[in-house]
């Protein structure tokens, strides 16, 4: 399987408890079955390129070709699409569940710039510090990859160009983001391992991914045309065993390393935004 990864926002949080985040995940069953999809469903503009959800000075035109294109292919579809979204007041229980879990492995403090940071210890003297908000974006990340492997049976090569400030490696500081939410997903099995595009085709691999990503978020934050909204519900409906849109969000009773249970101080610090000590 070959799974394509878009999000939006990307990279970070924006500390605004009423962002929506979304993820969209397309599956296919090659490189070659995707860039099928993508030259039968992803309008070009003029020029005879791509257009991507964001670019475009007819942006609100190529969307609705989009949306329309979709509609009228809908039962043919041989790939799927699982769009996870979460508010930031819900990543953040993901975050912070998971620092008061791993309080051994993990310190917090200001950055150089004064930023509130999670420094991490990856083991054989090695560790990555990252500020708040984006820490608290690769956790959830890691958690919406985790939702796709173990409860949709996604497996084989996911490929992501979310991961847009990540530098290409090999070398000291390269790929760090996709290289922590890997380190995350390899923390138990099965290990899912996000890959970097790495060439301009590969690079055009995720279109679908970044439309259907920014339609579901336009939709669940309530910006959408009522006519958008009302195609894309009936997109969903007209195959709902291949098209899935889900909210991703946790309110667990949370145990930390010692058994201790933590639940209202992770409700805390979702709320600062930070924790004490």
């Amino acid at each position: 399987m070959f799974t394509t990864l878009d999000a939006k926002p990307q990279e970070w949080m924006q500390g605004d408890p009423h962002v929506l985040h979304t993820v969209a995940a397309c599956h296919f069953t090659s490189p070659e079955h995707a860039e099928h999809w993508i030259n039968l469903l992803v309008p070009k503009n003029r020029n005879g390129k791509f257009v991507k959800w964001a670019g475009g000075r007819r942006k609100d035109e190529t969307r609705d070709a989009f949306l329309a294109a979709c509609v009228e292919q809908a039962s043919k579809f041989d790939f799927s699409v699982t769009c996870v979204s979460s508010y930031e007041n819900e990543m953040s229980w993901f975050a912070w569940a998971f620092y008061y879990q791993n309080q051994h492995l993990i310190t917090q403090g200001p950055d150089a710039k004064g930023r509130n940071c999670l420094k991490f210890e990856l083991g054989n003297e090695k560790s990555i510090e990252f500020p708040v908000l984006r820490a608290g974006y690769l956790i959830w990340y890691s958690n919406v990859v985790r939702y796709l492997s173990d409860s949709k049976r996604i497996n084989g090569r996911f490929l992501s160009d979310n991961f847009c400030n990540d530098e290409v490696g090999p070398g000291a500081g390269k790929a760090r983001g996709v290289g922590f939410v890997n380190y995350l997903l390899s923390m138990r099995d099965p290990k899912p391992q996000i890959s970097l595009p790495t060439n301009d085709r590969f690079f055009q691999l995720d279109l679908l991914s970044d439309h259907f990503c920014g339609f579901a978020n336009t939709v669940w934050s309530g910006v959408a045309t009522d006519q958008q909204t009302a195609d894309f519900n009936k997109l969903e409906q007209s195959r709902p065993n291949l098209i899935e849109n889900m909210r991703l969000a946790t309110d667990l009773t949370i145990v930390d390393q010692n058994g201790v249970n933590v639940t209202a101080q992770v409700k805390a610090a979702v709320a600062k935004g930070s924790v004490d000590g």
